[in-house]
């Protein structure tokens, strides 16, 4: 199975979050995650966001992920809730897969999206066909690099100049979880 299709997109739990599908009533949570302008600094939403960008990514792009290899996730409280944030399956190829994600301001700072990452990667992980889970973080985004740090992801270095990000030339962190590498209680 290389990718999660949509009609078959699980939902995984962790001891204090839910990753499930995006649905529609899911629209203005992402409108307002978005207006941040950290989720802008570090992701490539578009800038400014609108609300058809929050349609289209719930509506339009979720739902095809699977078509790319991927799975977008929203983060939620275990027993439902507000938005906390977004997960991301964004590829699978060749055993590989690679991850991305981002909080909500109002829930950073608590271990929620690191919990997730743990939860995601551990999916990942439990299946025959993946035999790595990679992310790449900005070298400067040290939120996103503590996060991965405590879901046990190893730094393997700077990929310097790796990435252009709105215009400017990035170094960027990778980070990776194999199988049988160490992972933090949950």
């Amino acid at each position: 199975m290389p990718s999660l299709p949509s009609a078959e997109q699980p939902t995984l739990t962790g001891p204090r979050v839910r990753l499930r599908p995006w649905r529609p009533d899911d629209v203005d949570a992402v409108l307002a995650a978005c207006q941040d302008p950290e989720v802008q600094r570090w992701t490539t939403v578009p800038v400014p966001y609108r609300r058809e960008d929050a349609e289209a990514f719930v509506l339009e792009v979720a739902p095809s992920a699977a078509e790319r290899g991927g799975a977008l996730f929203a983060v939620e409280f275990r027993d439902g809730g507000p938005l906390v944030g977004s997960m991301s399956l964004l590829a699978l190829r060749e055993g590989v897969a690679s991850i991305g994600y981002w909080t909500a301001v109002e829930h950073r700072g608590r271990g929620y999206t690191g919990e997730a990452l743990r939860v995601l990667a551990t999916h990942l992980l439990d299946r025959p066909d993946v035999r790595r889970v990679e992310l790449v973080a900005d070298v400067r985004n040290t939120a996103s690099c503590r996060t991965a740090e405590s879901a046990g992801f190893v730094r393997e270095g700077v990929l310097r100049r790796r990435s252009v990000h709105r215009g400017q030339e990035v170094d960027d962190v990778m980070y990776s979880l194999l199988p049988d590498d160490p992972r933090p209680a949950r």
